[in-house]
């Protein structure tokens, strides 16, 4: 349950802290007042779009803070296991703090969240109708998830949409491979031609690299023979070469050294100078001898550098660039080969997955027959409660034939969605004698509003929320329907706890607890305080909802004598 709900700095609320307790909230007030941006910080807290728009005027941020007691719930104790964060004992905090720039944080039990967290976690706890929701029965596809919710469907329905998930991919899979088979012929013939191409030429890694050095060797062997032959000369072969200055410069080396021993080192440097000018000049001797003058070879390298340019200039900037369009081309032209194979087999897996999603949308919709006819049954006890004897509440439930859709029944092929082959949609009939019709063609504005309660009474005893809010659910009704409406209400709050907004004082009269929304204007501002009433102001505060303006002993005995009636009752 909502334990305590603090907003500040959100549109007409500067600065409110309210205490909720078990059982029948019930918050009244002027039309205007702000009992619904009450609720609009509730639900953003809860996960909603935060609009900046929201901030109060001139406030840097704006903060929305809800407590819930968890005790008792383990659903939430596994969230927040799952989700990693801190458990708070038998507490739960959540909070949202809306920003001038446009962003928004979210926490929870202070650790900081993606607002679908918030929303995830805010479904486990409330179920949140707004003012105009009942507005939705009109909606057609509100009826199919309604039915699957109340059956408690929802993992088979995820089953379905994996499956349908699939199928359209693979029917998108199978397009791609027939447009490519249509396009295979043409493109399998630039393809070969391409691949003759460079295959012709048939360059290696690395090749061209070589090519290049050994053209620059044959273009230069002459200077390279003159270059080399000379060095050798200078270094060993003619008279006066280094070699043999080196020699005369030792033996004169040789005579110091016996005068002056420390000399000696010197004469050993002389020497390794000997060798090492020796190893070189046979480096080049033999170097020299291997230089190849070929004009033959150097036009071949030549050419074949000619065709590398050309394969460069047509398949990329670099032979690296050729070879990888070679691997390409030729996995093109693998796939055009197995073309046949692969949609074969495609078709095969398809065939397969086509009759999965049959059995799962059959058993699906055997399910939701099954769970139709105790839906109706509810439906019309809960409606009997509010007023409305002799209803007659159908599910109706049918299929629309489609030559291109995935399920087949009975021989014929059905439309299938993400959510099955069910057309679903609640039919009625208020008065005895009549057809059924649907909801949008027979039900007034009161009678949806009290089918929508019907709707969530029922929900409440299927799943469980602990939570339950409701934004004038009781538009459209007074009197002695309102009084039902309220019953039905009280009887909710004792499984769950129930804030309501109403403007009926047979509603208000029931509650366990009742606030006042009120508008205060003071230093040139407005905003929105939220009291809690006891005794004598709870009276009042009905006797206003009965009177109006002027309130009169008159209003104020039949108020509190609507409390006596509603407490007998309870």
């Amino acid at each position: 349950m909502i334990k305590s709900l603090f907003v500040k700095n959100y549109a007409l609320l500067d600065d409110v802290s309210v205490t909720f307790d078990k059982g029948l909230n019930i918050l009244t007030g002027e039309t205007g007042a702000g009992k619904s941006i009450l609720l609009g910080a509730l639900n953003t807290v809860l996960g909603d779009r935060a609009a900046v728009s929201s901030l109060r005027e001139g406030a840097a941020k704006a903060v929305i803070e809800v407590i819930f007691s968890t005790e008792g719930s383990g659903e939430v104790q596994n969230f927040l296991k799952q989700a990693e964060l801190d458990q708070n004992g038998n507490e739960l905090i959540l909070r949202r703090e809306i920003l001038s720039s446009g962003r928004s944080r979210s926490f929870i039990n202070d650790t900081p969240v993606q607002v679908s967290t918030l929303e995830q976690v805010g479904d486990i706890l409330v179920d949140l109708h707004g003012q105009h929701e009942h507005q939705s029965l009109l909606k057609i596809s509100k009826h199919l998830q309604f039915l699957d919710h109340f059956s408690g469907l929802t993992e088979m329905v995820s089953e379905v949409e994996n499956k349908y998930q699939q199928l359209q991919r693979m029917t998108r899979e199978l397009e791609e491979f027939h447009q490519k088979a249509r396009l295979s012929e043409e493109k399998k013939e630039i393809f070969e031609f391409q691949l003759d191409e460079i295959e012709s030429v048939n360059p290696e890694e690395g090749e061209e690299e070589e090519l290049l050095r050994e053209e620059k060797l044959l273009e230069n062997s002459e200077r390279l023979y003159q270059l080399s032959t000379a060095i050798c000369e200078q270094l060993y072969d003619s008279e006066g070469s280094a070699y043999e200055l080196l020699a005369r410069a030792g033996e004169q080396l040789e005579e110091l050294k016996e005068i002056d021993s420390r000399l000696a080192n010197l004469n050993n440097e002389c020497e390794s100078a000997k060798i090492i000018v020796d190893e070189i000049a046979k480096v080049l001797q033999h170097y020299s001898s291997g230089i190849e003058f070929n004009p033959d070879r150097l036009e071949e390298i030549r050419e074949r550098l000619n065709l590398f340019s050309g394969l460069k200039k047509k398949y990329g900037g670099s032979i690296d660039e050729v070879l990888k369009r070679r691997d390409e081309l030729r996995q093109e032209l693998d796939n055009f080969a197995n073309f046949d194979s692969s949609i074969a087999k495609l078709k095969k897996n398809f065939e397969t997955a086509r009759q999965e999603l049959s059995e799962l949308c059959i058993k699906l919709s055997e399910a939701r027959k099954n769970k139709a006819s105790l839906l109706e049954q509810m439906i019309v006890k809960h409606l009997e409660r509010l007023g409305m004897q002799r209803t007659e509440f159908k599910v109706a439930i049918e299929h629309t034939p489609d030559e291109h859709g995935f399920v087949a029944l009975n021989g014929k092929r059905l439309k299938t969605t993400a959510r099955g082959i069910d057309n679903v949609e609640f039919l009625i009939a208020v008065n005895p004698g009549s057809a059924v019709k649907p909801l949008a063609r027979v039900a007034s504005g009161g009678e949806l509003s009290r089918i929508m309660l019907a709707l969530k009474s029922v929900q409440a005893e299927s799943d469980r929320l602990p939570v339950m809010i409701f934004d004038e659910i009781d538009i459209g009704v007074s009197g002695r329907i309102a009084q039902a409406v309220g019953r039905s209400l009280k009887n909710l709050s004792k499984s769950h706890q129930i804030i309501c907004i109403t403007h009926l004082p047979q509603i208000a009269s029931m509650s366990d607890s009742h606030y006042i929304v009120e508008k205060i204007f003071e230093n040139d501002h407005t905003r929105t305080s939220i009291k809690k009433l006891s005794g004598e102001e709870w009276a009042m505060a009905i006797a206003k909802l009965l009177g109006g303006e002027k309130i009169t002993d008159t209003h104020i005995r039949s108020a509190k004598q609507l409390i006596a009636e509603a407490a007998a009752e309870n």
